[in-house]
C-alpha cells in the first residue's frame, strides 16, 4: 500500500475494494460502503473532504458502464460512470434509505468490485496556507472515527497531504525561514506534526492531484 492515502488506500485515496458482485445488481450499501454513515454526518463536519466512487473489472476501470439506482418504490435514478470507472453522481442519504440496488448493464458473470476513494477538498496550486492543510488533515481523521466502520481500521490514521506530481516545494514559517518539504515517489508531502510555526507551503509547480499522506516520516 502507498504512503498517500485519498482513500483508495493506495496514492491516498482509501481504496477498499469490496467482495466481487456475483450479479449484474448488488445492494447500494455494498459497493457504495461508508456513503450512508458519510450522509448522516453535519455537513460542517465533512466539508474539507469527499469521497468518490469507482468500478472495476477483471482489475481495471469498468468505463463508462451504464449504471441505475433501483430503490424500492421502482424509481429508478441513472448513476453514470466515467471513463475512469468513477461514479459521476452519488446517490442522495434519503435515496439509500430502504437497502435499494444498483444495476449494471453488463453480462451476468462479470466479476466486479467498487473502490472507495476518500479525498481532500483541496484544489490544485502551487500554493497553501499551512491551517487549512492542518484543518483538513484533522478533520479527515475525525469524519473517518465517527463514520468509517471497518474502514476506519482498514485505513491507517492520516498524518499529511501529498502533491502529486508537484516536483518539491518548501515550507515558509512565520518567521521567513524556510525549509524542503520531504517527497515520495509521487511527489512532496506535508506533515503538520513536522513543522510547528509554518504558515505556508509553495510547491516547484502545481500538482496534478491533491491527496492524504499515512506516512509515519
Amino acid at each position: 500500500m502507498r504512503r498517500a492515502l485519498a482513500l483508495t488506500l493506495g496514492a491516498v485515496l482509501v481504496a477498499a475494494a469490496t467482495p466481487a458482485l456475483a450479479e449484474k445488481s448488488a445492494s447500494a450499501d455494498r459497493v457504495m460502503m461508508f456513503l450512508d454513515k458519510f450522509l448522516r454526518l453535519p455537513p460542517a463536519e465533512r466539508s474539507r473532504v469527499r469521497l468518490s466512487y469507482a468500478i472495476r473489472h477483471d482489475d481495471k476501470p469498468a468505463a463508462n458502464v451504464k449504471a441505475t439506482l433501483v430503490e424500492k418504490n421502482g424509481a429508478r435514478t441513472p448513476l453514470p460512470i466515467n471513463a475512469d470507472g468513477y461514479f459521476e453522481r452519488l446517490p442522495s442519504l434519503a435515496q439509500l434509505q430502504g437497502d435499494p440496488r444498483i444495476v449494471f448493464d453488463v453480462p451476468a458473470d462479470w466479476k466486479m468490485s467498487s473502490v472507495v476513494d476518500f479525498a481532500p477538498q483541496l484544489k490544485v496550486a502551487a500554493e497553501y496556507d499551512v491551517a487549512e492543510l492542518s484543518a483538513t488533515v484533522a478533520e479527515a481523521n475525525t469524519v473517518m472515527g465517527k463514520a468509517g466502520g471497518i474502514l476506519a481500521f482498514a485505513a491507517p490514521k492520516m498524518s499529511g497531504i501529498v502533491f502529486d506530481k508537484a516536483g518539491g516545494g518548501i515550507v515558509v514559517f512565520g518567521d521567513g525561514r524556510t525549509a524542503p518539504l520531504p517527497t515520495i515517489a509521487t511527489g512532496p508531502y506535508f506533515r503538520p506534526g513536522d513543522f510547528k510555526g509554518a504558515v505556508r507551503v509553495k510547491l516547484t509547480k502545481t500538482p496534478t492531484k491533491v491527496a492524504f499522506y499515512s506516512g509515519k516520516k
